[in-house]
């Protein structure tokens, strides 16, 4: 049972129950990271490239969870850049400075925040990254607003969000069958998973950025099995282990038979498991 703070708003005691939930499925993402970054390595990728990251730059990355795109950025500007991570939970951050030690990389700083909100001085970043982070978020405007703020003259904001339900299968069915078997929803005010390529664009210029552009990645997971699939959601989705937190270890069983059952469409013919997800690549200037 998660205890709740008196007095505390609604928009608090969501952010300390996001918080809980990131760091209840830290040493899932910690078990599970080569597997994700197998799949998602190109969009971090591209995310340094649209931001146009160089040796020297100064980069922020926020909700960086265990460490991406900020080390890949890290690389890219060279010991005469500088690269700064923020995340809300302790446990992702604690993950991602050892692997950051364990690349030898000396020239990013993780750090503690609400992505809502950084304080960091005008003009502090040539370049902001977040890899989808965004729609976990509750008010975008305002944290767009404050991206481009931080920006210096020319920066480039780059982010990443999952397209819509249907071509984004990873998290959306899982979701769907939890709330069905246990008749439970996310806690409010309830994150957007997904977003239009058209409705990102349209946020980002309202904002005040320019040369706003979208692109989209597939994004494949690959593992051995549906079982070791679910195994895998239970292990890294905060929403998903948020309901599954109250169920009995029976209850928790079927939940995963069922999402094993409702994946095996997405198996080879040797049982392997592979799915496909769109996520949207987007970039603004100041």
């Amino acid at each position: 049972m998660e205890t709740m703070r008196t007095g505390a708003t609604d928009a608090e005691l969501y952010k300390d129950r996001q918080r809980r939930q990131w760091d209840r499925v830290a040493a899932g993402w910690e078990k599970w990271w080569q597997t994700i970054e197998n799949g998602a390595h190109h969009v971090n990728d591209r995310l340094v490239d649209l931001a146009q990251v160089a040796p020297g730059k100064r980069v922020l990355d926020i909700a960086t969870g265990i460490g991406e795109p900020a080390l890949t950025a890290a690389n890219r500007v060279g010991s005469a850049g500088r690269v700064v991570a923020t995340d809300i939970s302790t446990q992702m951050l604690d993950i991602a400075r050892i692997r950051a030690r364990t690349l030898g990389l000396t020239n990013v700083e993780f750090l503690e925040a609400d992505a809502e909100r950084l304080d960091f001085p005008d003009r502090s970043f040539d370049a902001i990254l977040c890899r989808w982070g965004i729609t976990s978020l509750p008010d975008h405007s305002n944290l767009l607003s404050k991206i481009r703020r931080m920006l210096t003259p020319n920066g480039s904001f780059a982010t990443s969000v999952w397209d819509e339900a249907s071509r984004s299968p990873l998290a959306s069915i899982a979701i769907t069958v939890a709330q069905e078997m246990f008749h439970s929803a996310p806690p409010r005010p309830n994150p957007t998973p997904e977003v239009s390529e058209d409705a990102l664009e349209i946020l980002m210029i309202r904002a005040g950025f320019n040369e706003v552009r979208t692109e989209k990645l597939t994004v494949t997971l690959e593992l051995a099995s549906t079982e070791a699939f679910t195994q895998y959601l239970v292990d890294v989705s905060p929403v998903v282990a948020a309901l599954l937190s109250d169920q009995s270890p029976l209850r928790q069983a079927e939940y995963q038979h069922l999402l094993a059952q409702e994946f095996r469409r997405y198996a080879a013919v040797d049982g392997s498991f592979r799915i496909h997800n769109v996520s949207i690549c987007a970039v603004g200037r100041k």
